[in-house]
């Protein structure tokens, strides 16, 4: 299997090409992380419209293997590269092109690739790994806290500063004195990766809002209970559950700040969401300007829950809530409305209660 990368270097993890045809870490500054991770779904969607399944975990990162898609476009891997810069343009940077390709048997090897914007064939891969410094395994590990920049400093002080000087370590030495972490290192070192991990593509489904200056406490709790109302409402959403959802703010201070909140498991319920998401406004780091609320993943329509008790309003809601689906249906989101009270102590009116969407009971 042949794995292509794309990187956006105005995104992408802080690393720059050695002069030594390696890698090591660059000082970059990433921009703002809600800015960034639009730009990255942008990204993603386009090579979905392709026809590629696509891994994206990082910002500014996208893998895919290719091999599927040579029958599409012109029959060999050029033609899927061309179809791929032609649908995601030539933006620059600093260095030049911003958008970087590059193909390798592995996950890994393609990350390096694109750096250096090189197809790495599969009788290759150890001669194109071996140089590159272990400065790159951080930036592909996933460890908790600084423990793989840890692991790079101790084998740089061991002398061991290369892929291919790591790999020809045995796995024995590496698990005593590395642990898992030195392991999986070693293995990366090695050439083998795990497989891809593509998402299931999905309709965009996001909502914003814009917040008057000075809106904090109860208020920005309201207009995270308006957000939630909106993106339930959105017809693109068709009565599916939500898997997982991001939320991000634009501060007024400049930059940004965003989260991301999985669910457990599916709903639709606008009060398990108001729930877990008014939590995580504590952890804004200053007044906003607006939130966003992205949906990560959409999966089956909710099922109606089994009723126990004989009659009550469970009869009732369901019927209102089929109701109101069918009245968007036809007449669109807007259609009917609820009254949001938001500063009933404003001195401007049109601050005491604002119009959002009416929930799906």
């Amino acid at each position: 299997m042949e794995i292509a990368c794309v990187l956006d270097s105005r995104l992408a993890s802080p690393t720059r090409p050695g002069h030594s045809g390696g890698l090591r870490p660059g000082r970059h500054v990433l921009p703002d992380p809600v800015a960034a991770a639009e730009a990255t779904e942008a990204m993603v969607r386009q090579l979905e419209a392709l026809g590629a399944a696509v891994e994206s975990e990082r910002a500014g990162e996208a893998f895919f293997a290719i091999d599927g898609l040579r029958g599409i476009h012109g029959g060999d891997r050029a033609g899927v590269l061309r179809a791929v810069r032609g649908a995601l343009g030539t933006p620059r940077d600093d260095a030049g092109t911003a958008i970087r390709i590059g193909t390798a048997p592995n996950r890994f090897a393609a990350f390096a690739a694109a750096w250096k914007g090189v197809a790495v064939p599969e009788q290759r891969l150890h001669v194109f790994l071996a140089p590159i410094p272990v400065a790159i395994l951080p930036l592909r590990l996933e460890a908790p806290g600084r423990e793989a920049e840890e692991l790079v400093v101790t084998l740089e002080r061991l002398g061991i500063g290369t892929l291919q000087a790591l790999s020809r370590i045995s796995a024995d030495r590496v698990a005593d004195r590395f642990g898992p972490l030195g392991l999986r290192a070693r293995r990366l070192a090695r050439g083998e990766d795990e497989p891809l991990r593509p998402r299931t593509p999905h309709e965009e489904l996001v909502a914003r809002i814009e917040l008057p200056e000075g809106t904090a406490g109860s208020q920005l709790e309201r207009a995270l209970e308006l957000l939630v109302d909106r993106l339930l409402a959105a017809p693109q959403r068709r009565g599916r559950t939500l898997l997982g959802l991001r939320l991000g703010a634009l501060l007024s201070a400049g930059g940004s700040w965003s989260v991301e909140q999985g669910l457990g498991r599916p709903t639709a319920s606008a009060r398990t969401l108001r729930s877990l998401l008014a939590p995580r406004l504590q952890g804004l780091p200053g007044p906003a300007l607006a939130l966003r609320l992205r949906a990560l993943g959409l999966g089956p329509a909710a099922a109606d829950q089994i009723e126990l008790a004989v009659g009550g309003e469970e009869p009732r809601r369901r019927r209102l809530g089929a109701a109101v689906r069918e009245v968007r249906a036809v007449q669109g989101a807007e259609a009917l409305l609820k009254v949001l009270p938001v500063d009933s102590s404003s001195r401007v009116p049109e601050r005491w209660a604002l119009l959002t969407p009416f929930p799906e009971l």
